[in-house]
C-alpha cells in the first residue's frame, strides 16, 4: 500500500529540520498515525549525514528477482506438502490399520512424495541461497512487492493446511482413526504449516519494520536446520521403507504377473460359461477368447503354466521373484499372496466371475 503523500512530506521536512528519528515516530504515533506506516515513511530516507534529507532508491522487481521469488514459494509448497505426504505413509506403515488404505496403495503413495521431495527440497535451498546473497548485497530489496506478496500468500496457505488438515484429522478420528496415528499426523502437520507460518511471519514483521535495513543474521534459529534434518530423515525412512530400486523392479514385475494370472483366470470362467468345459491349453484359450491377455512371463516371455482337472478345478503356475508377506499384498485377485519361485495356484471356475 503507497504511503500518504503527507506523511512523506512531513518525515522528509522533519529531517531536514534535524529533529531524531525516535522522536519524529513518537509524534507522528501519538498524533494518530500506524507505526507502520511511520516507520515506512522513516525508512524511505537513507539514514547519512547530509544537510537535506536522503531518499533510499524505490524497489522495483526485476524478471530475475520476481522468478526467483516465484520459484522459491512453489518449491517451497511442494516440499512442504510432501514432507507431510512422507512422513504420513511412514505413519499408516509403522501403524497398520486394517480400515486404512491398502498397503500397495500407501507405497506407490510414498514413492511419489518422496520422489517430488527430493526434487523440490534442493531446488528450495538453491534459490533461497541466490536470492539471500541478492539481499545481503542489496536489503532494500527485502521490500520487494511480490516478495512481501508471496509471503502473504504462504501464511494465508499455512492457515489453511493448518486449519484444514487438522480438521480432516479430527474428522478421521470421530470415524475410527487410531488414536496413536491421530497424534501423530496431527503433530507432523502443526510442525509443518505451524514451523513455516512462525518463520515467514518474523520475516515479514522484519521486512516491515526495517525495509531498507539489512537484517543481522539469526543466531541459533533452529527452524532451518529442524527443517533439513526433517526433509532428510523422511527421504531417507522413505527409502528404507520402499526398498531399493532393484527391490521395487522385482516387486513390480510380481504385481504384472499376478494381474495376468487374474485376466487369464477370469477367461477361464467365460471360455467355461459359454463351452461348459475348460480350454486343453492357453493357446486354445487365447484362439476362443475375445478378449487380449498376455499369456507369457513378461521377463523370460516363457508361458504361464495352465493344466486342467477333473471338472471345472484347473492350476495356473508363474515364476515369482519375491515371496509376498501380510503387510505386502498385491492386486491380482486370489494371486495376492505367493512364495517366490514356482508357484501354483489351485482354482475352479466360477460362472459368476465370467459375466
Amino acid at each position: 500500500m503507497a504511503l500518504n503523500p503527507e506523511l512523506v512530506g512531513f518525515v522528509r521536512e522533519a529531517l531536514g529540520r534535524g529533529l531524531p528519528r525516535e522522536r519524529i515516530e513518537d509524534i507522528l504515533v501519538r498524533a494518530g498515525w500506524p507505526a507502520d506506516q511511520v516507520r515506512r515513511a522513516l525508512a524511505g530516507f537513507a539514514d547519512v549525514e547530509s544537510p537535506i534529507p536522503v531518499p533510499r532508491p524505490a524497489v522495483s522487481t526485476r524478471p530475475r528477482e520476481a522468478f526467483l521469488y516465484v520459484v522459491m514459494f512453489m518449491a517451497l509448497f511442494v516440499s512442504a506438502f510432501n514432507l507431510g505426504a512422507v512422513l504420513f505413509r511412514l505413519i499408516d506403515i509403522a501403524l497398520p490399520d486394517p480400515a486404512g488404505l491398502p498397503p500397495q496403495v500407501i507405497r506407490e503413495l510414498l514413492r511419489l512424495s518422496v520422489s517430488a521431495l527430493v526434487v523440490a527440497s534442493p531446488v528450495f535451498a538453491f534459490v533461497t541461497r541466490v536470492i539471500r546473497r541478492g539481499v545481503e548485497a542489496q536489503p532494500s530489496a527485502r521490500a520487494s512487492r511480490i516478495r512481501v506478496q508471496l509471503t502473504y500468500l504462504t501464511l494465508f496457505v499455512a492457515s489453511c493446511v493448518l486449519v484444514g488438515a487438522v480438521t480432516a484429522l479430527v474428522y478421521s478420528f470421530l470415524g475410527g482413526l487410531l488414536t496413536a496415528r491421530f497424534v501423530l499426523k496431527s503433530l507432523t502437520v502443526t510442525a509443518i504449516a505451524g514451523g513455516a507460518f512462525g518463520y515467514y511471519l518474523r520475516d515479514l514483521r522484519e521486512a516491515e519494520h526495517e525495509p531498507g535495513k539489512a537484517r543481522a543474521p539469526r543466531r541459533r534459529d533452529p527452524l532451518p536446520a529442524l527443517g533439513a534434518g526433517a526433509v532428510a530423515l523422511a527421504v531417507v525412512g522413505g527409502l528404507v521403507a520402499l526398498g531399493s530400486p532393484a527391490d521395487q523392479r522385482l516387486e513390480r514385475l510380481d504385481a504384472r504377473r499376478a494381474q495376468d494370472l487374474d485376466a487369464i483366470s477370469r477367461a477361464v470362467d467365460r471360455y467355461e460359461a459359454t463351452r461348459e468345459r475348460l480350454p486343453e491349453s492357453l493357446d486354445e484359450l487365447q484362439r476362443g477368447s475375445d478378449v487380449q491377455f498376455a499369456v507369457t512371463d513378461p521377463v523370460t516371455r516363457e508361458p504361464y503354466g495352465y493344466e486342467a482337472g477333473e471338472g471345472t478345478a484347473y492350476e495356473l503356475c508363474a515364476t515369482f521373484a519375491l515371496a509376498t508377506t501380510e503387510r505386502d499384498l498385491r492386486r491380482g485377485g486370489p494371486f495376492s499372496r505367493h512364495e517366490a519361485g514356482r508357484h501354483c495356484f489351485p482354482l475352479r471356475a466360477e460362472a459368476n466371475r465370467a459375466r
